[in-house]
């Protein structure tokens, strides 16, 4: 008998902190302005005005004055580009904006009609200035990391997830033309290289946005999924290779996948490092070491989520580790007594274990919540078959045999087999995507009535769909989305 566990969507993100107000740029040791007269002292007070009309107003005007006021003259250039690096992002910050213009459109007289590239322009006045004055970093920091910065990184970000490489990588690398120390476009650009098969870029990549994250816990999320996506490179790399090859390939996977392991937060990535790192055991020829990967799951399961202790007892089952593998399932039905993996895998690991009488209220939770899968009597079948084969008792094995038969022609008989393939649980959104097989002769359209639990097993809300006209012996799909939260588990009304 099988053990599994429902395949879930992950989609792979990056947060990214909003950069301060620009109220709040000023830090008392940076004031390259300070004391400052004629064109300087205008340029200054213009742009407290322009700041002051980012959010409301229209700063353009103002804008204008400062580069045209700092334009006019070259003495003192930490306080003429300190103003110049700040109106770039502040034009960059208008809706309308675009990154190359016209000098002349900037308020400018010299040479009004070359072209400048603003994210190039403020990368070099904010660089004059951070050689001239390094107390001024923190602050230029966060004039780099205002909304252009967002956008262009937000943009590729987006675009990567769309499948848009080139657009992406474009956006990526303009990011970094403002901010070289953030790792996110390390990241993306990582990702992008990845996505195209250049192994040895990605991993370059990876290594820049490690680099980059350093010790920084602000940036916790992005070293953690960086350090996933070089293992799970890695474990793609070893599943390519044959004999000795895999062997060592497979070994250096492991070493990458027990770092992320040693930070991983995300249950369901966490998920699928466990499933990763279980298999490179086994292409490493090591498969005695395979319960080192849930062992600290074992000491302390409250720590972690109910989707990883799923999958570890996956693999303490496929190791031969039912004990473990009741343990693991055991505490994921803890955090959520509706996890349908939990429960067929519990009763199939009590099945294999000849402990029968804790299998049956489970099949009975199972068959509740999913009533129209035709592989949930089968689990009745196989705990009357294990109760057969374990006593001598004549008329007990009639009461068996009978049992077994009529589970096994439920099953084989059902007209019609609903398979959920993904369910979605986020706290603001819920999405469930299935199958429905019609087994019957004649063509049919079904009627799906999903009721959404809580922990408590409490509705929270219901939605309903219709899946046809599907032909005999075919199949038709459903996707039911739904923008509410706080959901444990499923159920549905028998299909007919």
């Amino acid at each position: 008998m099988r053990v599994f566990v429902t395949r879930i969507a992950a989609a792979l993100s990056i947060c990214v902190a909003a950069a301060s107000p620009l109220a709040a740029q000023i830090v008392a040791t940076c004031d390259p302005t300070a004391n400052t007269k004629g064109d300087i002292a205008k340029a200054q007070f213009s742009m407290t005005r322009a700041i002051s009309a980012t959010d409301k107003g229209n700063p353009t005007r103002d804008l204008q004055d400062v580069l045209r006021l700092v334009d006019n003259g070259n003495d003192n250039p930490t306080a003429r580009n300190y103003l110049r690096g700040e109106a770039y992002i502040l034009y960059l910050m208008q809706p309308t904006a675009t990154a190359v213009v016209q000098r002349g459109m900037l308020g400018m007289t010299t040479n009004p009609t070359a072209t400048i590239d603003l994210y190039v322009a403020a990368d070099s006045a904010f660089s004059i200035v951070e050689k001239a004055s390094p107390e001024c970093v923190p602050t230029i920091r966060q004039w780099r990391q205002q909304k252009p910065w967002l956008n262009a990184l937000n943009g590729a970000i987006n675009a990567l997830n769309a499948g848009q490489l080139d657009s992406a990588e474009a956006l990526a690398k303009r990011s970094l033309v403002l901010d070289r120390h953030a790792p996110y476009a390390y990241s993306v650009l990582g990702s992008i290289a990845q996505n195209r098969k250049n192994s040895a870029a990605a991993n370059d990549y990876w290594k820049q946005a490690l680099a980059a994250a350093g010790t920084d816990t602000v940036y916790a999320d992005v070293r953690t999924k960086t350090l996933y996506e070089i293992a799970s490179a890695a474990s793609d790399r070893a599943e390519g290779q044959a004999g000795a090859a895999k062997r060592a390939a497979a070994k250096e996977a492991i070493k990458l996948w027990q770092d992320y392991l040693a930070v991983a937060n995300n249950d369901l990535l966490l998920a699928d490092a466990i499933d990763n790192v279980s298999r490179m055991y086994v292409e490493a020829g090591d498969s005695v070491s395979v319960p080192t990967i849930y062992a600290p799951m074992l000491a302390n399961p409250s720590k972690y989520g109910e989707i990883s202790l799923v999958h570890a007892g996956v693999v303490a089952s496929r190791n031969g580790r039912q004990a473990d593998a009741i343990t693991l399932f055991d505490a994921a039905l803890a955090q959520n007594p509706y996890s349908r993996d939990a429960i067929n895998n519990l009763a199939a690991t009590y099945i294999q274990t000849n402990q029968f009488p804790k299998a049956f209220p489970l099949i009975d939770k199972l068959v509740a919540l999913d009533p129209s899968n035709p592989d949930n009597p089968l689990l009745y079948a196989f705990a009357y078959q294990g109760l057969y084969k374990g006593t001598k008792d004549k008329k007990l094995q009639k009461i068996y045999t009978d049992s077994l038969v009529y589970f096994n022609a439920k099953s084989e008989n059902l007209p019609v087999k609903l398979v959920v393939t993904e369910f979605t649980r986020r706290p603001d959104q819920t999405t469930l995507v299935g199958t429905i097989e019609n087994r019957g002769t004649a063509a049919k359209t079904y009627t799906v009535n999903v009721e959404f639990l809580d922990k408590s097993g409490t509705v929270i809300f219901t939605e309903t769909t219709t899946v046809g006209p599907v032909e005999p012996k075919k199949s038709g799909t459903f996707k039911i989305t739904s923008q509410k939260g706080g959901v444990f588990g499923y159920r549905y009304k028998p299909l007919t």
